[in-house]
């Protein structure tokens, strides 16, 4: 059995969440968009809610000869969708992918013939298409593929074509209403998308599922409310400013309330540098944070705000070392400012993990920093994200 991840727009970032909820053996790495899994199991609708980097799990039905005709191609995909597409009322709705087949065809063309051999064989369909190669999580949903037909995805491996059919979609409609549909919302503060919440929460592996998670700049809590909706119930949120403990209150009620949840997170207004006054030396299984990034403008005196960040980075990862169990791990993102000024802090007790295993680093085009840390930016972004992972 073997399927393919759809990643998404920081690639080795998913494969990093990935590596960590499934463990780094029988995954291989296609290439910048597709993870091959082979022999795992998971239930694909559990794993695709709580998997921040993939857009989209599918199986591989065949795989044919990169020398197959043109027709070969398009009866064999038209045979996969008679056997396994699902079947609602009117048309059989299809569409193709060309997730790499190298140019020799193309998409649209195989979905026209493959909707020839289907009309062929008594059956009506749709094909749905795309400006693009490939078919967006938002073509695919609002089109219901996955209900009323399906989505076959094909890509050249080796000297084979791999024919996989979508089994599941990243839910695009519920993260954007988690991101933007909150009450409360600090886009000043910045605000972390709930995708890459759920990829930091993956990475910290807490090791009992009831352990304390805690996440000292709690901001508007994102991170916190991925983790309810993850199964996580015993979560704490701490923050210097009393606006971010009444947005982050504010936002897990709404969670609650929205998703019928029973965990009810807790929140204090606490110092992070300072937190050993509150809790009792190791009691925490994880902490995930995005700390104060420093200004998002006015970053004319950059050696002045890198010193400030040092110093209450330095002072908050003394704290989380007393307070945090053994192997207990702390996910946080650093600032690098125009993408090559990064933070320097003492991380002598920490063992500072790198999040891509050995046999999964094969791209030079990923953004990996100095130290071997994963990098996330948008084009224009004058202050990235640097994904840290420390262990105790």
């Amino acid at each position: 059995m073997e399927h393919i991840f759809i990643l998404g727009s920081h690639p080795a970032w998913s494969v990093a969440e990935i590596a960590a909820v499934l463990g780094n053996k029988n995954l291989f790495w296609h290439d910048e968009t597709i993870l091959l899994v082979k022999d795992i199991d998971f239930n694909v609708d559990n794993l695709i809610k709580n998997l921040g980097g993939v857009l989209k799990i599918a199986i591989i039905e065949e795989r044919i000869a990169i020398n197959t005709s043109f027709i070969g191609l398009a009866k064999s995909i038209s045979k996969i969708i008679i056997s396994k597409a699902k079947r609602g009322q009117g048309k059989l709705v299809f569409g193709i992918s060309d997730q790499g087949l190298g140019g020799r065809f193309q998409a649209e063309k195989i979905g026209l013939q493959a909707k020839k051999e289907l009309n062929n064989l008594g059956v009506s369909s749709r094909l749905v298409t795309s400006k693009e190669k490939t078919l967006s999580t938002v073509i695919v949903g609002q089109n219901k593929l996955l209900s009323k037909g399906t989505e076959l995805i094909l890509y050249q491996d080796g000297a084979d074509i791999a024919i996989a059919r979508t089994l599941a979609i990243q839910d695009y409609k519920d993260l954007s209403r988690r991101d933007y549909g909150r009450p409360s919302r600090d886009d000043r503060s910045g605000m972390l998308p709930p995708k890459l919440a759920q990829i930091m929460i993956n990475l910290a592996r807490p090791e009992e599922l009831n352990g304390l998670i805690l996440d000292p700049f709690c901001g508007s809590g994102t991170i916190i409310t991925e983790a309810m909706l993850m199964g996580y119930p015993n979560l704490m949120g701490t923050d210097l400013s009393e606006k971010a403990i009444n947005d982050s209150r504010v936002n897990a009620e709404w969670i609650r309330d929205l998703y019928k949840l029973e965990t009810k997170p807790k929140f204090y207004i606490k110092n992070a540098s300072r937190l050993v006054q509150f809790f009792k030396p190791n009691t925490v299984a994880a902490i995930i944070s995005e700390p104060y990034l420093g200004p998002q403008r006015g970053l004319s005196d950059l050696p002045l705000i890198l010193r400030e960040l040092e110093d209450l980075y330095n002072q908050s990862l003394t704290a989380f070392y007393q307070i945090m169990k053994p192997r207990a791990r702390a996910i946080m993102v650093w600032p690098v400012f125009f993408g090559k000024h990064y933070l320097q802090l003492n991380l002598d007790k920490w063992r500072l993990i790198d999040p891509l295993p050995d046999n999964l680093i094969n791209s030079q085009k990923f953004k990996i920093s100095p130290r071997q840390t994963l990098l996330y930016s948008r084009p224009g972004q004058k202050v990235w994200r640097e994904l840290i992972i420390l262990e105790k």
